[in-house]
């Protein structure tokens, strides 16, 4: 696949560019995820090396303004989703669904429809291996929420995971699981 896909601005991600782009995506993960209202604590070494577990499972989006990293988009099999309640969620066909594992847009960039895109070409990218996707988001993040469901998104389930405040201090994050149909994002 090309860099440039379907004339729509977004670039492909994948094990053959990461090299490249990998130290803004770096900066742009830890922006996203440890300032403002919904901030944890993510050391920067652990930042690099989820971000290289998650293109080494999976692929994503990225999109530039300018020359600036604006957001990216990562998405890999929901089989990598250790965390994803299986048995709690059987009509979530596991073997065919895609899990978008990380959406972050800068946030001198955001209210611009630009995690919309973003998510909407990982499902158009996804439409010819997967019949479903599923999103993760921390259930105070209300705009993401609204996002999810505007994109078509439901709520199905949730979890519970352990996240660092401070590098010596743990707090309890509720994630909600969200699901649709691939197919509807392409119509």
């Amino acid at each position: 696949m090309t860099e440039k896909m379907r004339g729509n601005g977004l670039l492909a991600l994948g094990e053959h560019n990461y090299p490249k782009y990998r130290g803004q995506i770096i900066e742009l993960y830890l922006h996203a995820f440890t300032g403002g209202e919904y901030a944890q604590y993510i050391d920067p070494p652990v930042a690099g090396s989820t971000l290289d577990g998650l293109i080494r499972n999976g692929w994503g989006n990225m999109l530039f303004v300018g020359d600036r990293l604006a957001g990216v988009a990562l998405a890999m099999p929901l089989l990598q989703d250790s965390g994803f309640p299986a048995a709690d969620l059987p009509s979530i066909p596991v073997e065919r669904s895609l899990y978008i594992s990380e959406v972050m847009v800068h946030a001198a960039f955001r209210g611009r429809g630009i995690a919309a895109q973003l998510v909407n070409g990982l499902l158009v990218r996804a439409e010819s291996d997967y019949t479903d996707a599923v999103i993760r988001v921390w259930d105070r993040n209300k705009p993401a929420l609204s996002l999810y469901r505007k994109l078509g998104f439901y709520p199905v389930g949730s979890i519970w995971q352990t996240k660092l405040k401070s590098p010596g201090e743990t707090f309890e994050m509720k994630k909600i699981y969200l699901h649709r149909y691939i197919l509807a994002a392409v119509q």
